[in-house]
């Protein structure tokens, strides 16, 4: 039986492109693919694994052994050695190579009729249904006494579990698949099932068990790691460059094979990070200066920590058991370095190895990226670090780090196909590169330092195939999560099961913002803490509901929620505030407020809320100003140009940068947000609270700045804030009723005060337009007082509509308690449709964004088609310039989809979106074909824009300007 064990085959496909090494026909037996997955998990549990993880497996397993430590790396060995037993059925040994090599399929068909496998061509004649190998193994494990919590696993291996029920049906409905016949008592049925129980008896036996009940039931958080572990080895024995196939004319491998393959992969990433104690009692404040001062020697630049800073590190430093930190703090206060000590801190008391920062956009993760980055090359040994988002490439800093290998994620990855390979030859010794072993979208995260948008911490609740990568990715690290204040009511729903998740986990969160309403930071909170199943026995503080301190440092420390505001009291800056009316707030009036204010010059910041009016703007200030006076950057560029025009933004008006005489800075919400840019006058379209204050935290951002002498006090003008008169792009963009309260109490302020005191007006301005305060509106008119109860039920009825759209694919809770009836199984699919749901459709459904269209835009030239900032034109059949081509997307307004009717007459977005790609398809195949050749291209929209830079699209024209971005040119103008 075992002779007839080592010609079952688990691998034949393709080496290099193709199925012959110098003409010898190569494999894999699948008793060796065992063998080297199991070794491998009992590596990666061993050397990789952070031991916070551990620790948290280790609790999750009913025992009373003395050494879990040790069962666990067992019991992972153990499904290493049994992940790919359903392949040892007829169904699968008689599949063809991948790509096809009949040749090589009659050679191993040979081989196994040699071995004693009867009747295999007459099985192959019946051309019978193909049963997934993980759907088989997961329940010839539990036919052979293993429990379904362990067998569960083996079914999730290819990303998408396997419920109990799909899996007997599978078996009773195609049993000649698991046996050769229907009938099980046959002779060759039963040699199978010898086989099988061979197999799972062998396993049991290397591992140290002695029979099936000695494996333990794991609870189903655990469970999802384990998943996640064993994917990652089953990808790294797969991968040829470390574990190559053999010739067919033998079954022998190299005695240090996995060895050898393991320690080629662990060398090539860098090693996990060392944390340094801080064991005194007192927070040393030394470490600020370590790690934020300047590495020179012989620089005089220090790094001295303020009171918020130096008080948020002591505490944290005293806690236990740590778990979820809320830091409130106003802008400019250095929370993103109290943050980055405190994740070292976490780190240390937790065990773990790596972090994600999450921000809320693709500029803002850009711009820490490089603060990450400089932090990183403070500590000694080699580090590796990632950006995460979509246009991750576009980051030159990213892009131009040394990379410690080139190993890539084939995502289509399946039995017979392996991951593509290469080499750098780059220089490895750099203390920061890229380890692109872990380039893959599926095993980003897994890399030890990321930061990315936050998407990628919602996508934690969202069904999806491979789920448990990114959760186990997520386990390891500390995460940290800044301006949480901007995410709506339908992202929250994501977040707070996403940190429900990360409390099963017990990993450490530190959560950041200059403006958070009371009610979001409790659901943060309680979320948290009932992952941790602590929330309702936790102690709490007395006035922990309603607590407006500010600043605030919220912190668990095992079953005890605390609160500190005992910081030092701060005279704060005060900010004249200037509300406008509706006629003040005309383009033409703005910009004579703009040459009234700039008499000397400096740097005016002007952000309105929506695309068009930006760009409007802009043109009557590149009018009355001059060109090179003006500056525009919004959602509507090209990628490439939106990068640069951000770059140049902070080059010029960051912290250190060249600060211009004179100049219009002119955005929309994307320069809102953790961009380190300082105005020295702010004009702003009326926003929610919150992001007014944001918007705020910009204008005198920098100390020692240089300003003309009528802007030496910060001057704040609120366009379109008054009688509640709200323009139609604001509404659209912003609930009304919002808008209607943030008004309201921001007129009730300045009443009294005048002025804007930040930090210490933030608070109470946040809390009373968040709160259930009512408004007393007893002296306004009947017809302002009925629009006020409309916006209000409006606001309350789409709240509930975004939070039930949201439920749709959110993950359920994590299991509570140790059950072989709380598993896998259905743990991220309701149906096949939900767990192959695409990366786009992912991402999208966590945001509440209304449906676009993303296209590469090119300009037409003689010869074909050019860059809009490049001439000369392109041949996309060259790699590197097809990977640069690939960088030139855009989206499309959604007014692209305005006026467009379906047959059907069924005037939706959906049905509107449907038909613009559908066009843009058409547009593809008439003109683009030639990008099916190409690895970057292949897929993606494209659109050429003429020698007048417009495209017609449907009834739309479409015009792009380097300066103004994308416009659509139309008659109808609500657009």
């Amino acid at each position: 039986m075992e002779q007839q064990l080592l010609w079952l085959w688990a691998k034949k496909n393709c080496v290099n492109g193709k199925n012959r090494v110098d003409g010898t026909p190569m494999w894999l037996p699948l008793t060796v693919h065992l063998q080297d997955t199991m070794e491998v998990c009992g590596l990666l549990y061993e050397h990789w694994l952070a031991d916070g993880v551990k620790k948290f497996l280790t609790n999750s397993i009913d025992s009373d052994l003395e050494d879990k430590d040790e069962f666990l790396k067992k019991v992972c060995m153990f499904l290493g050695a049994v992940h790919d037993i359903g392949k040892a059925t007829p169904i699968f040994q008689v599949k063809a190579s991948h790509p096809t090599d009949n040749e090589l399929d009659i050679l191993v068909l040979k081989q196994l009729k040699q071995a004693g496998f009867t009747h295999l061509d007459e099985y192959i004649a019946k051309q019978l249904k193909d049963v997934r190998h993980n759907i088989s193994g997961q329940y010839i494990l539990t036919k052979e006494g293993i429990n379904l919590c362990i067998a569960n696993i083996i079914g999730a291996h290819h990303g998408i579990p396997v419920c109990e029920q799909k899996a007997e049906e599978t078996y009773y409905g195609y049993t000649s698949s698991f046996y050769q016949d229907d009938n099980k008592n046959s002779p060759i049925a039963i040699l199978w099932q010898t086989l099988q129980k061979t197999l799972v008896h062998n396993a049991l036996t290397k591992c140290g068990f002695k029979c099936a009940s000695d494996l333990p039931c794991v609870r189903q958080p655990a469970q999802v790691i384990l998943s996640g572990l064993l994917i990652m080895a089953d990808w790294i024995a797969s991968n040829e460059e470390y574990f190559p196939l053999i010739p067919l004319d033998t079954r022998k491998v190299e005695p240090d094979r996995v060895k050898t393959g393991f320690k080629n992969w662990y060398e090539d990433r860098t090693h996990a990070w060392n944390f340094e104690a801080h064991n005194s009692e007192f927070f040393d404040p030394d470490i600020y200066q370590i790690r934020f001062g300047s590495i020179d020697k012989n620089s005089e630049h220090t790094f001295k920590p303020n009171n918020i800073q130096e008080k948020v590190a002591n505490l944290v430093h005293k806690i236990v058991n740590p778990g979820i930190i809320i830091l409130e703090a106003p802008m400019g206060k250095g929370k993103t370095e109290a943050a980055l000590v405190l994740v070292e801190e976490l780190a240390k008391k937790t065990n773990r190895t790596g972090m994600f920062f999450g921000l809320p956009t693709q500029a803002t993760s850009n711009s820490m990226f490089g603060r990450i980055t400089d932090w990183l090359c403070h500590f000694d040994g080699k580090q590796s670090i990632r950006l995460i988002h979509g246009k991750a490439q576009l980051n030159e800093q990213f892009a131009n780090l040394p990379k410690s290998s080139c190993i890539f994620e084939d995502d289509t990855y399946d039995d017979n196909r392996s991951n593509h390979n290469m080499r750098s030859s780059e220089n490895d010794k750099t203390k920061i590169s890229v380890n692109d072993w872990f380039a893959g979208r599926k095993l980003s995260i897994l890399d030890d330092f990321t930061v990315g948008t936050v998407d990628q911490i919602l996508l934690m609740a969202l069904k999806q195939k491979h789920l448990m990568l990114r959760h186990l990715g997520f386990s390891n690290k500390v995460v940290v999560i800044d301006e949480v204040h901007a995410y709506d009511v339908y992202m929250s729903v994501y977040l707070y099961r996403a940190l429900r998740w990360l409390g099963a986990y017990r990993v450490p969160v530190v959560i950041l913002s200059a403006t958070l309403p009371r009610n979001k930071r409790n659901q943060l909170v309680e979320n948290y803490m009932n992952g941790v199943e602590k929330y309702k026995t936790a102690e709490k503080p007395e006035n922990f509901d309603a607590n407006k301190a500010y600043p605030l440092l919220t912190y668990t420390d095992e079953q005890v929620i605390k609160q500190f505001s005992d910081f030092d009291t701060e005279q704060g800056v005060n900010y004249e505030i200037q509300c406008k009316s509706q006629s003040e707030s005309e383009n033409e009036a703005i910009v004579e407020l703009v040459r009234k204010l700039t008499p000397d010059g400096g740097v005016v910041g002007v952000i309105v809320n929506t695309v068009r009016r930006a760009q409007e703007f802009a043109q009557c200030c590149m009018e009355a100003f001059a060109e090179d006076n003006v500056a525009l950057l919004h959602s509507s560029f090209i990628a490439t140009d939106r990068y640069c025009k951000e770059k140049q933004l902070i080059d010029t008006i960051g912290k250190g940068g060249k600060r211009p005489h004179f100049k219009i800075i002119i955005g929309t919400q994307v320069i809102e947000q953790s961009l380190d840019i300082d105005f020295d006058v702010l004009i702003t379209d009326l926003a929610p609270m919150d992001l007014l204050l944001q918007r705020m935290g910009r204008l005198h951002r920098h100390h020692n700045t240089k300003r003309p002498k009528n802007l030496q006090t910060p001057k704040v003008y609120v366009l379109h804030c008054s009688d509640y008169d709200f323009d139609k792009g604001s509404a659209y963009i912003y609930s009304p009723f919002i808008l209607f309260r943030t008004e309201y109490f921001l007129q009730q302020h300045l009443q009294t005060k005048f002025t804007i005191n930040l930090p210490n007006d933030i608070s109470s301005l946040v809390q009373s337009v968040y709160s259930d305060t009512e408004l007393n509106l007893r002296d306004e008119a009947e017809k302002l007082r009925d629009s006020y109860r409309t916006y209000k039920d409006r606001y309350e009825l789409t709240e509930k509509s975004k939070e039930n759209k949201a439920k749709i694919y959110r993950l359920d809770i994590p299991a509570k308690k140790n059950s072989t009836d709380k598993n896998l199984g259905d743990w991220i699919t309701n149906s096949d449709q939900e767990a192959e749901m695409s990366d786009a459709h992912a991402s999208a459904e966590v945001r509440d964004t209304v449906d676009t269209v993303e296209v590469i835009a090119l300009k037409a030239c003689k010869g074909g088609y050019e860059f809009f900032d490049k001439p000369g034109a392109l041949d996309p059949s060259d790699n590197k310039t097809a990977m640069e081509i690939a960088k030139h997307t855009i989206k499309l307004p959604q007014a692209i989809l305005y006026g467009i009717r379906p047959q059907d007459e069924v005037n939706t977005n959906t049905a509107g979106i449907d038909i613009v790609i559908q066009k843009l398809e058409d547009y593809y195949r008439e003109n683009l074909a030639a990008w099916d050749n190409q690895l970057w291209l292949k897929g993606s929209l494209g659109i050429i824009f003429d020698k007048n830079n417009e495209f017609k699209l449907l009834e739309k024209t479409l015009k792009y300007d380097t300066r103004y971005g994308l416009k659509i040119v139309t008659e109808h103008r609500d657009e």
